[in-house]
């Protein structure tokens, strides 16, 4: 750490110490973008030791939805944790079923204490994937709520009393560029043209229906295909479906294998094959 930043570090202004303005900016520069995630995860973890977040999305349409997840845990095991946490334990979550209450759904961070959740829970989310302390924070947007965690894991050990008045000051912050990145993506998918929503569901109506060789595929690869399909680059797919781009590549290869193929040509024929089987 240079001489600057030293002066800095007990110097609190405003909140947070002034030398986090360029890690700031650089999460401001990359909101909209596929490398959001990973400049704010990068930036939280270095200053904060914030192990692990996960960024969730609640409305009465859609219900409960996961924006993006990232984390020192391994790519699949953060992705599946996340699955869970949207198939099942998010009813389960005493913070998460706040989101629909306008006194609770703030910008106030709330700490999370173990004892709040039901032994089931605690078990899956605390002990098998050694999550040891937790706060979250609920953000309101046009189309419902933001719903941001931030943990520590193992022996990065609980957040100080210090630490979590710091986490009060700027993680209000945090959330709001996550709400501004998430109200970015869903503009994007508004202005989706007609020829590509028409083009998405032709290829949707072959992955789903589970037509030969597509029948192959799991749920995860069949939807890396899809997206590959209509033109979705790697990153791209990344940013759709909330997951790693490593995990991305290691989806379309099994899901290649799986379908015999080497190249994005041959996928195309294939969904053309079957497109004609669904004509015929």
């Amino acid at each position: 750490m240079d001489i600057r930043k030293k002066a800095f570090v007990t110097n609190i202004s405003d909140g947070f110490p002034i030398y986090w303005l360029e890690g700031i900016n650089n999460i401001v520069a990359a909101v909209g973008h596929s490398e959001f995630d990973q400049a704010l995860f990068e930036f939280l973890n270095r200053e904060l030791q914030i192990d692990h977040f996960a960024v969730f999305t609640y409305s009465e349409q859609s219900g409960a939805g996961h924006l993006f997840t990232k984390s020192i845990m391994p790519d699949e095991e953060a992705a599946e944790l996340a699955k869970d946490y949207v198939t099942e334990y998010h009813q389960r979550d005493p913070h998460f079923l706040q989101v629909n209450d306008s006194e609770s759904s703030s910008d106030a961070v709330h700490p999370s204490i173990k004892d709040e959740y039901d032994p089931d829970y605690r078990d899956h989310f605390f002990t098998q994937h050694s999550l040891v302390d937790k706060v979250s924070i609920t953000k309101k947007v046009h189309e419902g709520y933001i719903y941001c965690n931030f943990y520590r894991i193992g022996e990065s050990g609980q957040f100080t009393t210090e630490e979590r008045e710091l986490l009060d000051c700027i993680l209000p912050l945090i959330t709001n560029l996550i709400a501004c990145h998430f109200k970015l993506l869903h503009l994007e998918g508004e202005n989706e043209t007609t020829d590509t929503a028409t083009a998405r569901s032709l290829v949707h109506s072959v992955i789903s229906r589970k037509v030969e060789p597509f029948d192959k595929l799991t749920g995860r690869e069949s939807e890396v295909c899809e997206r590959i399909l209509v033109g979705f680059t790697s990153t791209g797919i990344s940013l759709d479906l909330g997951i790693a781009e490593s995990s991305v590549n290691t989806y379309r290869r099994r899901a290649y294998e799986r379908l015999g193929i080497a190249t994005q040509n041959e996928l195309f024929s294939l969904c053309i094959s079957a497109l004609n089987q669904i004509k015929t």
